[in-house]
């Protein structure tokens, strides 16, 4: 039995309804529904049901845009749901965007972020798993084929199998496009993805989905046609042409998403906003916000979910598929998809207490790892309201008259506002001055944003000797106003010798030249471990181009491994990266980094697109760093 009704007409007043004529198709044996809407203004749907006397069970099959004349479509459900009803809804013309931007990592470890592709038209994202991945590629190949010279980016999402298994997979599928990591399955759920092959086909200049749902259909007469929904609408997007056909129901294998919960406030969330996020996200710190309360939740809710999204926060930087490390404060897959299930939940509440409120944080301590030992002071700094600040090169002696060996040396910035940071180093005699070379070859302290202070790995230290001059490199940006700093340096003591010497070196280069509008433009720097050595810790720096950075090992009997990948670098919040289980590196081991820089107008943080970009110390120039903190075995 099928029953077509037409509802929610009644703010049309005057203007002729959509009209659905139902029969049986002589051929196929299914319900051939035709949609008929000249509404001008609207968007009609056709929506389907089992059952009329239940709430909340009629699906969209079909969403038609503003002006279609008519539509054809058959139910391929009917054999076997028995019966249904039908009517159409009349919609708004355009989706609710349902996010402000996303970031996923690819099979290789690159970064793939929405707002950074505009270059392109669209973004056409396919969803799959390991299983049906070459199947899924040989239906997207010829569109890929067809229209991606047209500015159409095509991305396969797996959001099911381990982050692992992806480049075996692609590698035997032959795939050719990105394959994208959902790990927490939020991209998928964010429009409501459930079956192999579904699409959300994305205009990137209103970031609005013009096609979702299947890619395409074959009805199961055998002799029907398929039917191109997503060769339809891309045909006619790349055209300047309305999109006619919006969204069509997908049916097929499904993905075996996981069902989102709603978590619990008090034992879950709060929990995880308690020690992820409060440790910033209080007075005094550097969050833009305060986490002390539910209700600051819900005020920056929608901030919340696109942040966690887009991979902005918390801001941990290094791919989980290479290295574990033991100050790691990122969200675990789990953990993001529970936060985000909480706020598409409204963020309820529950019970009549607050943890945020009943627990609050501590004020940030003047020294982060507790009163030092020894404290030394730059002379005061008087810093302009604007311009550019050559960096300023301050000396301090040491403040022992003996050899001192460390446990932990801290910089405190004295005006956080204006402080970019501040790298100390060690001179001896002038020669030493004369090498410090900006920090390429390492440094003894430093403050950079981002990087948390931490005493020196267990069995390390560093040698402050007797005598010598500490030279503090003061890079300064201007924020409006003529303000002062007096940067200061803490010392903590070793109360025994170490067993192994801390050292910070890097690998470094300085040749590059980046082309105005690069959007991927690669440099690769080398060192060699002259001795063998054990590695702590590693650390990227570049300046505002700066996109990716990734840290590789090649051993001398001619084994590699990658230490760190960094997909997606924020010169505003970098890290100093401690590895769980310190490495082992014989003599001969060659370290390579390997940096991105995105010179495109699509970075958002681009100082200038049109110029060639070289090494230098401002940030309007560049910086290829590696930073390693390594001791002789």
């Amino acid at each position: 039995m099928w029953l077509a009704a037409a509802t929610g007409l009644s703010a049309l007043t005057g203007v002729a309804a959509p009209e659905l004529k139902t029969d049986v198709d002589p051929v196929c044996g299914l319900p051939r529904l035709a949609l008929k809407s000249m509404l001008a203004d609207n968007a009609v749907e056709l929506q389907a049901s089992d059952d009329l006397g239940a709430p909340g069970v009629w699906e969209t099959l079909l969403r038609v845009a503003p002006g279609t004349q008519e539509t054809v479509w058959f139910d391929p459900e009917t054999p076997r749901r028995g019966r249904r009803f039908y009517r159409v809804e009349v919609r708004p013309p355009t989706e609710w965007t349902q996010a402000a931007n996303f970031a996923l990592n690819d099979q290789d470890g690159r970064r793939h972020d929405f707002l950074r592709e505009g270059d392109a038209k669209a973004v056409v994202l396919v969803f799959t798993d390991n299983a049906h991945l070459a199947e899924v590629w040989a239906r997207i190949r010829p569109l890929h084929e067809r229209h991606g010279a047209e500015g159409v980016r095509f991305w396969l999402v797996n959001p099911t199998d381990p982050r692992g298994t992806l480049s075996g997979a692609v590698r035997d599928a032959g795939v050719k496009v990105p394959v994208l990591h959902d790990g927490a399955q939020l991209v998928a759920r964010t429009w409501g993805v459930q079956t192999v092959g579904e699409v959300v086909a994305l205009d990137r200049a209103q970031f609005e989905p013009f096609y979702v749902g299947a890619l395409s259909s074959r009805y199961p007469d055998g002799t029907t046609p398929e039917v191109p929904h997503l060769g339809k609408a891309l045909d006619e997007f790349t055209t300047g042409r309305t999109v006619a056909v919006q969204r069509v129901k997908a049916t097929g294998d499904v993905l075996g998403l996981a069902a989102p919960r709603v978590p619990d406030y008090p034992t879950e969330i709060a929990p995880l906003v308690q020690s992820r996020c409060v440790g910033c996200h209080r007075p005094g710190d550097i969050g833009s916000f305060p986490m002390l309360r539910h209700a600051d939740l819900v005020e920056r809710a929608r901030e919340i979910r696109d942040s966690v999204l887009s991979g902005s926060m918390p801001p941990w930087q290094a791919d989980p598929a290479h290295g574990e490390f033991s100050n790691d404060f990122s969200l675990t897959p789990d953990e993001a998809s529970r936060l985000v299930a909480w706020i598409d939940a409204g963020l309820p509440k529950g019970g009549a207490g607050d943890p945020l409120v009943e627990n609050p944080p501590q004020a940030p301590a003047s020294w982060a790892l507790g009163q030092p030992d020894k404290v030394v002071s730059i002379p005061a700094q008087t810093i302009p309201s604007s311009g550019e600040v050559p960096y300023r090169y301050l000396m301090v002696k040491n403040p022992w008259n003996r050899d001192v060996w460390l446990r932990g040396a801290a910089v405190k910035p004295g005006n956080r506002a204006v402080v970019h940071h501040s790298l100390v180093f060690l001179a001896k005699t002038v020669l030493d001055f004369l090498q410090i070379q900006g920090g390429l070859g390492g440094f003894f302290a430093g403050y950079v944003p981002g990087v948390e202070d931490a005493f020196y790995p267990e069995g390390t230290g560093k040698l402050l000797p007797a005598g010598a001059y500490l030279v503090f490199q003061m890079h300064y940006t201007p924020n409006g106003k003529a303000s002062t700093d007096t940067t200061q340096l803490g010392f903590y003591e070793a109360k025994v010798r170490p067993a192994r010497e801390l050292n910070t070196t890097a690998a470094y280069d300085t040749g590059f030249s980046i082309p105005p509008g690069a959007k991927d433009h690669e440099v690769v720097a080398e060192t060699t471990v002259d001795r063998n050595s054990i590695l702590y810790e590693m650390s990227p720096h570049m300046h505002y181009r700066g996109a990716r950075m990734r840290f590789e090992a090649f051993y001398p009997d001619g084994r590699s491994e990658t230490l760190l990948n960094v997909p997606g670098y924020e010169f505003d919040w970098q890290a100093m990266y401690r590895l769980k289980e310190p490495k082992r590196l014989p003599a001969g081991t060659r370290l390579r980094i390997t940096g991105g820089f995105d010179n495109s107008k699509w970075n958002p943080w681009n100082p200038s697109p049109t110029s060639i970009v070289q090494f230098g110390e401002q940030t309007d120039d560049e910086m290829l760093i590696g930073y390693l903190n390594i001791a002789p075995e």
